[in-house]
């Protein structure tokens, strides 16, 4: 079997994690992994590889798996995964260009290759809707949950060990993050609250050729903390340590950041929305994402017992259902069964 690779190639996303975790569960003797060289990967030049090279390289027709939303045109014998619908749901959050690729690529990829994978029925529905592709030509596998707990010098090399007491908001710097109503929900509640709480704001901007602006504009203020790009050490200690999580998404797939905090047996706030109320409902505080006032008075909730120890305890059993290595097997018994 083949696996598309080149979203391997290049910065660290949310989809480069989903190939890699999944390929390190496979017997490597099993697939054989194409990737362009780096400076053939991204933008015009990426998919000019993907769409007239990559098929030259899958001799005999063996199933190819492309595990990050596009695959080439000429080559059938192909398994898709899509993550979610976006550009056809929010083109306004993303390059003119990009969105004209997708729905320009998308539409005729999804009837031309054998299955698609999504990472939650939420996305699956989307994916039917937009498509009008039958059920069962799409097949959902949960992603995985790994924010491991490492046993480390906290002290060493940590410049977040003296940080008053915060809220934590994990994601990229872009428009569907909605950070300017968090940033703007966690004012108000400040200002009706006096409390001295922080808000400590994980991530870095989105891909420029990808993403449009993240709507944040410069705050000038001491009460909000902007970390930028953090190692896993540190997001361990980020999350072991905040009084709660913030994750107040207009949009998501799946949604990865909830269900970590999760695990580190953190309070969460997210949205009502997508694929976070299926994976969150009934284990945290939900809020409309649109709503300055419900993100506020989410905050005030989940800083005052808003959610149960006993729900909170579950969470961490309930997140252990999602592993890399399971993510991983079901995965190839789908691919196994399109060879």
């Amino acid at each position: 079997m083949f696996v598309n690779c080149r979203n391997l190639v290049g910065h660290t996303t949310g989809v480069q994690r989903y190939t890699k975790k999944i390929i390190e569960g496979w017997d490597s003797s099993l697939i054989q992994q194409i990737s362009p060289e780096e400076k053939f990967a991204s933008g015009v030049k990426g998919h000019l590889w993907e769409q007239l090279v990559l098929p030259k390289y899958c001799k005999e027709k063996k199933l190819l798996w492309c595990p990050s939303n596009t695959g080439p045109l000429s080559y059938t014998n192909q398994v898709l995964t899509i993550h979610d619908t976006v550009p056809f749901d929010h083109p306004e959050w993303l390059n003119p260009k990009f969105v004209w690729w997708y729905k320009f690529l998308q539409p005729k990829l999804v009837h031309k290759v054998k299955h698609i994978i999504t990472i939650s029925e939420f996305s699956k529905r989307k994916i039917i809707e937009h498509f009008k592709v039958p059920d069962d030509k799409v097949s959902v596998v949960y992603n995985g949950v790994d924010i491991s707990d490492m046993d480390f010098d906290i002290n060493a090399n940590n410049k977040f060990s003296n940080l008053p007491p915060y809220i934590l908001s994990v994601g990229s710097l872009e428009p569907r993050k909605n950070l300017s109503r968090l940033i703007s929900a966690f004012v108000d509640y400040k200002r009706e609250t006096k409390s001295d709480i922080k808000l400590v704001i994980v991530g870095k901007k989105g891909v420029s050729r990808v993403f449009g602006e993240s709507g944040i504009n410069e705050i000038d203020t001491d009460d909000i903390i902007f970390t930028g790009h953090v190692s896993d050490q540190e997001l361990q200690y980020l999350y072991k340590n905040t009084l709660a999580f913030c994750y107040p998404s207009l949009y998501e797939g799946f949604g990865l950041p909830p269900l970590e905090a999760m695990q580190f047996a953190v309070p969460v706030l997210t949205s009502n929305t997508t694929a976070i109320e299926e994976l969150c409902k009934n284990r945290a505080i939900l809020i409309e994402p649109t709503s300055i006032n419900s993100i506020s008075e989410g905050i005030f909730n989940i800083l005052n017992g808003g959610i149960s120890k006993e729900t909170i305890n579950d969470n961490v059993e309930y997140v252990k259902n999602f592993s890399w290595n399971k993510c991983a097997k079901q995965t190839f018994q789908i691919l196994s069964d399109y060879k």
